[in-house]
C-alpha cells in the first residue's frame, strides 16, 4: 500500500485503493494516477435534482462519473493527474484544519515553489485549501473523517495535483456537468499544471511521487506522535 506510485487503468481502481487505506489501521500513504479520463464528485451530489441525467450526459461526452466519500466538488481525472491520499488515526483534538495543514505542507515541502493557499474562483472543486502558483490552481484538497471509538477518528486527506497535460478538456467536462446541475461555471484559465508553472523543476511523475511518499510517511508519523503526547 505504501509503494510510491500506482498507475491504475481506471478511476474506480484508484478510489478502491483509497477506500482500502481508509479501512486499514495505522498510517497509510496512497499515490495513484489513472490511465483513463473520468469525472469524480462527492456522493452528496446525488441528492441534487437532475443528478442521474447529468451523470448520463457526462458519460455520453466521454467523461464517466464516479462518486467519492470525501467532500469538495467535481474534478477531472486522467493521465497527468497525481492523487495523494493520507489515511491515519488521530484523537478528537485533531481538527479538519490540521488535516488540511498536514497534506498541503507535505506538498509544499516536496515541491518547493511560491505556493499560495486559498480559494480560486471559478476553479473546479474550489476551496480555502487550494494550492496555487502565480494565481492559478494546481492542487485541490478534500477530507473524510470517521469516528473509530475511544476518542479516536480515522482521517482520509486527499489532494489532486495537476502535474501535466491539457486542462481545457477536463475543465470543460466539469463545466458541462455543472450546467446540468445548475451549479457555477468553471474556467480552465484559472488552473495550471506543475510542468507549466515551474518548468525548471519539471520531474517525472514517479520521481515526484517518491518525494511525496517519503515526506508524507515521515510527517504522518510525527503528527501521530505529537497527538499521542498531547492526549497523554
Amino acid at each position: 500500500m505504501n509503494a510510491p506510485l500506482t498507475y491504475v487503468e481506471g478511476v474506480a481502481e484508484g478510489l478502491a485503493l483509497e477506500a482500502a487505506a481508509f479501512a486499514a489501521q495505522g498510517a497509510v500513504t496512497c499515490l495513484w494516477s489513472p490511465g483513463r479520463r473520468a469525472l469524480v464528485c462527492p456522493a452528496s451530489l446525488r441528492l441534487k435534482p437532475g443528478f442521474e441525467t447529468a451523470k448520463r450526459n457526462s458519460a455520453t461526452r466521454g467523461w464517466p462519473l464516479h462518486l467519492r466519500p470525501t467532500g469538495g466538488g467535481a474534478v477531472p481525472q486522467g493521465p497527468g493527474v497525481l492523487n495523494l491520499a493520507l489515511a491515519f488515526t488521530a484523537d478528537r483534538t485533531f481538527s479538519i484544519e490540521d488535516g488540511y495543514r498536514l497534506i498541503t505542507r507535505i506538498i509544499q515541502n516536496a515541491i518547493p515553489a511560491g505556493w499560495a493557499t486559498g480559494a480560486t474562483p471559478n476553479s473546479f472543486c474550489d476551496g480555502a485549501w487550494n494550492l496555487s502558483l502565480n494565481g492559478r490552481k494546481v492542487v485541490g484538497t478534500a477530507q473524510r473523517i470517521r469516528p473509530v471509538g475511544n476518542g479516536q477518528r480515522r482521517i482520509l486527506a486527499h489532494a489532486l495535483i495537476l502535474v501535466e497535460g491539457d486542462l481545457a478538456a477536463g475543465a470543460a467536462a466539469v463545466d458541462a456537468f455543472h450546467r446540468d446541475l445548475s451549479l457555477g461555471p468553471i474556467d480552465a484559465g484559472v488552473h495550471t499544471t506543475l510542468d507549466r508553472a515551474i518548468p525548471s523543476q519539471r520531474e517525472p511523475m514517479n520521481t515526484l511521487a517518491a518525494s511525496l511518499n517519503e515526506i508524507a510517511q515521515r510527517d504522518i508519523l510525527r503528527a501521530s506522535q505529537h497527538l499521542g503526547r498531547r492526549a497523554a
